[in-house]
């Protein structure tokens, strides 16, 4: 445990030095006019529960730096914290033509787990192409991919169709050693220091063996009337630990309440980190049409076609989508309404949100 707990350290701390080596020099560059270069640092109380003993206080530190280009409908702020999430940088074609991006870095301690997330995007978009490469190291919900997409942009009244293909690389998800395991669970078992010994079910003679005999049953004491039966005494398995130490009377309560956490500890212990990468055709559609005073901004990306290119990959004909809407209005100078949402679904996980609200202004 602390050499997992040391190796995580280790990462997070190459991945903030690179992030700040590559920050450095963009810096010094002219790639980084007009951008914002941000950092904020807050500490808090920790929730405590029954079961938290000595839990040191949650922090959140954000370092990064943004170029994004606004439309109309939104107010840029004085203050940046790297928390903003605007569903608007999730559309595939920016406010202006040209290069924005955004690097960001996240460190976390929340309830004593300490975590680092990482998130960098450039997008750039011209009058007949647009791409965006994508780097996405989620540590607290344990996602990592990397996205490079490449497109075709035709622009005709207020709509921008796109067209193209996008290679994204991953570590191996939803797939479990266990299933390339070729042994018997109990040889698993053994693996693990367990050990299994054979013991008779109803030990009637109770002499420790596994024995089969006749055994008369009287049916009337007076008579001693009666019959014999032929029984055999069964068996099962004793199972011990380790340490020696008894942990199930039987294969049924094994396989119940043990079996499970040894699957699970041989899936870590054989866990393929090796990276994994698709081909996806992408059609997109962006709309976006009003201004000030009202707005609509429609998008959707379609990923009909996968064409796995290593072991692992996915690989099929299931669609796969993401696609968001912003819609507002000032009904007056006081009055504004405004909806959104957005919905994914990745190989065959959904995710969605949805907002709605009003804003009165005094």
């Amino acid at each position: 445990m602390k050499g997992t707990s040391y190796e995580k350290a280790v990462k997070r701390l190459g991945r903030s030095i690179v992030f700040m080596v590559c920050l450095s020099s963009l810096v010094w560059s002219r790639f980084i006019d007009n951008s914002t270069l941000y950092f904020s640092l807050s500490a808090n109380s920790t929730i405590i529960t029954d079961n938290d003993v000595n839990l040191e206080d949650d922090y959140k530190y954000s370092l990064g730096v943004r170029k994004i280009a606004l439309f109309p409908y939104q107010s840029r702020s004085r203050f940046y914290t790297g928390s903003e999430t605007a569903l608007s940088d999730k559309a595939n074609i920016g406010a202006v033509d040209g290069w924005e991006y955004l690097f960001n870095v996240d460190g976390v301690r929340l309830q004593g787990n300490e975590f680092t997330d990482t998130k960098i995007w450039l997008k750039w978009s011209s009058h007949n192409f647009t791409t965006k490469l994508k780097y996405e190291n989620k540590e607290s919900r344990d996602l990592e991919y990397v996205q490079a997409d490449f497109r075709w942009r035709k622009s005709f009244w207020f709509m921008d169709f796109t067209t193209g293909y996008a290679l994204r690389g991953h570590p191996v998800y939803n797939f479990f050693a266990i299933d390339d395991y070729n042994g018997m669970w109990w040889d698993l078992a053994y693996e693990y220091g367990y050990q299994d010994f054979l013991v008779p079910v109803n030990d009637l003679n109770e002499n420790g063996i596994i024995d089969d005999y006749y055994v008369w049953i009287e049916t009337d004491p007076e008579t001693e009337d009666g019959y014999w039966i032929y029984y055999y005494e069964g068996s099962d398995y004793f199972w011990e630990d380790a340490n020696g130490n008894a942990v199930a009377y039987s294969d049924t309560e094994f396989l119940q309440y043990h079996y499970p956490h040894i699957v699970d500890t041989y899936n870590e212990d054989n866990q393929d980190k090796s990276y994994q990468f698709e081909i996806l055709y992408v059609v997109g559609l962006d709309m976006y049409f009003g201004g000030e005073t009202y707005y609509t901004h429609l998008w959707c990306n379609l990923f009909p076609k996968t064409y796995g290119i290593t072991d692992k990959a996915y690989e099929g004909d299931e669609m796969q989508y993401d696609i968001g809407m912003l819609i507002g209005t000032n009904i007056n100078d006081k009055i504004g309404l405004f909806l959104e949402g957005d919905k994914l679904n990745y190989y065959g996980r959904e995710e969605y949100s949805c907002k709605i609200g009003l804003n009165y202004k005094f």
